[in-house]
């Protein structure tokens, strides 16, 4: 019997059951993650002037339009009831999410081929890495200068923060919409990185940085207005001014923001393997 029983049992033993792979969803945040670390090490860990250059554009921006504006209504006029610094930061802060979302999603499949060998890792990991800690330094900065306006003994009061903060979502989710579609087509059509480099160039002029829709005259107002973030940027003047009632279209700006993302989804998985 006891020879019987040892017959039975198997010389190998059985394998144990065997462990499922990680989820798409899990490889693409453990990805993200690693490129956040990565991307917030090269820009801030390097080098303390990081932290500084990241203050210093909407600053040196805001200060140059106030200096104009006390040059020619003078330097105790307020705009919509505010300061115009107020005014300002909340239009330089709110338009250099985007700016720089759109800037630095640009050049990642060039110069990160390498990286792509790896099967996990794919551009919009980086691109969507890179989109992100512009978008949390350029809400830190704002962060910053409501304590450090505070902190002047000025007032300062968010009447309607919910609408700011979507105002930045939506700038967040354009800035990253446009960027991924410069990025495949630059990429796959290299002449066209020339034409992309000049449309951007009169966005600073034509996104309400220094002005708001309601300021613009009638006549012209239709044109404008067909920017999707001249309304981002108005509605989160909204969400700061307690005087001031944006006209901007909440419709018009996520049906751009729907559009533009479907876009640049669809371009991505169509060259997909020409990116890298």
């Amino acid at each position: 019997m006891p020879e019987a029983e040892s017959a039975a049992q198997p010389l190998i033993p059985a394998l144990p059951p065997r462990v499922q792979g990680r989820s798409h969803l899990r490889v693409f945040l453990t990805a993200l993650h690693a490129f956040l670390l990565r991307e917030l090490k090269q820009q801030f860990g390097r080098s303390r002037l990081g932290y500084f250059w990241a203050v210093a554009e909407p600053a040196a921006t805001v200060a140059v339009l106030t200096l104009i504006h006390a040059g020619i209504r003078g330097g105790e006029a307020q705009i919509y009831g505010a300061h115009p610094i107020v005014f300002f930061v909340f239009g330089a802060v709110p338009f250099f999410t985007y700016f720089h979302c759109v800037n630095r999603c640009q050049n990642v499949c060039g110069s990160h081929k390498g990286l792509f060998n790896y099967r996990q890792i794919k551009p919009v990991d980086i691109m969507l890495a890179r989109a992100i800690i512009e978008a949390l330094s350029m809400l830190t900065v704002g962060v910053l200068f409501v304590i450090g306006w505070l902190w002047l003994g000025h007032d300062f009061s968010l009447p309607d923060p919910l609408v700011l903060l979507a105002a930045m979502l939506a700038l967040f989710a354009l800035g990253l919409a446009v960027g991924l579609i410069f990025e495949v087509f630059g990429t796959v059509y290299p002449d066209l990185r020339r034409v992309f480099t000049i449309a951007m160039r009169p966005m600073i002029f034509i996104s309400g940085l220094f002005f708001t829709i309601e300021m613009i005259p009638p006549q012209h107002r239709h044109l404008l207005t067909w920017n999707p973030v001249l309304h981002a940027v108005d509605f989160a003047r909204e969400g700061v001014l307690a005087g001031y009632d944006s006209p901007a279209s909440g419709s018009y700006l996520l049906l751009c923001i729907l559009g533009l993302l479907l876009v640049a989804f669809s371009a991505y998985r169509r060259f997909m393997y020409r990116l890298i």
